[in-house]
């Protein structure tokens, strides 16, 4: 199922959204913005009917970034927000432990969104190799996840310097079937597709540059 040409969606923005084919696992990755865009998504899905989940992993959800959105576009901020569901992990058995339940009860209609999944696999009461094989047992359900097609979006910072997280992202990106790239440079915000399953739908060079700008 694919989002029809919504009103109000049709920049460039909101393209992986409307191409996306949500039966997936996507990530969306970069160095700074990828959270306030990833609500941003996130709002465009509630507003059109889905129910969102997200897990937050690293306290990354905004709420005033939802309601920004709809005084832009005149939404009831309450009916909207009641679409848009969060739930907070701050250890990675919390994470696995959740993300276990999402994989066994997971509900039509709904697009899941992990923020930050990596960063509490890194904190210093984890030992480097604890976080390793936890995080590669966390890519086994995300893998698991994929097999059952449930829509998820992993959102996930490329900053971190932890040696772990140079061999584990590379196998989040192997098990994303869409990758979306976020560049922010001199306040112009640049979205690349790296990846995208249902790239034919959307009609873009999967080598070329989408461009938006916020605040």
């Amino acid at each position: 199922m694919y989002l029809g040409p919504l009103e109000g969606f049709q920049d460039q923005l909101f393209r992986p959204v409307l191409g996306w084919s949500r039966d997936n696992v996507g990530l969306l990755t970069g160095r700074q913005g990828i959270y306030k865009l990833a609500l941003l998504w996130q709002y465009a899905f509630a507003v059109s009917g889905f129910q969102v989940f997200n897990l937050d992993c690293a306290i990354r959800f905004d709420v005033f970034t939802i309601t920004e959105e709809t005084r832009k576009r005149r939404v009831s901020p309450e009916a909207l927000l009641e679409k848009i569901l969060v739930q907070r992990a701050f250890t990675p058995y919390q994470i696995l432990d959740s993300v276990r339940e999402i994989y066994s009860s997971a509900k039509e209609n709904t697009i899941y969104f992990i923020l930050a999944p990596c960063k509490q696999f890194f904190d210093g009461d984890v030992q480097d190799d604890e976080g390793l094989f936890l995080l590669e047992k966390l890519v086994l359900l995300l893998e698991r996840m994929r097999a059952k097609q449930i829509p998820i979006v992993l959102v996930e910072s490329t900053k971190y310097t932890h040696p772990t997280f140079q061999k584990i992202f590379p196998k989040l990106v192997e098990l994303s079937e869409d990758l979306w790239e976020l560049n922010v440079v001199e306040g112009h915000s640049y979205l690349k597709i790296r990846k995208a399953k249902s790239m034919h739908e959307i009609g873009t060079d999967p080598n070329s540059k989408q461009e938006f700008i916020y605040g």
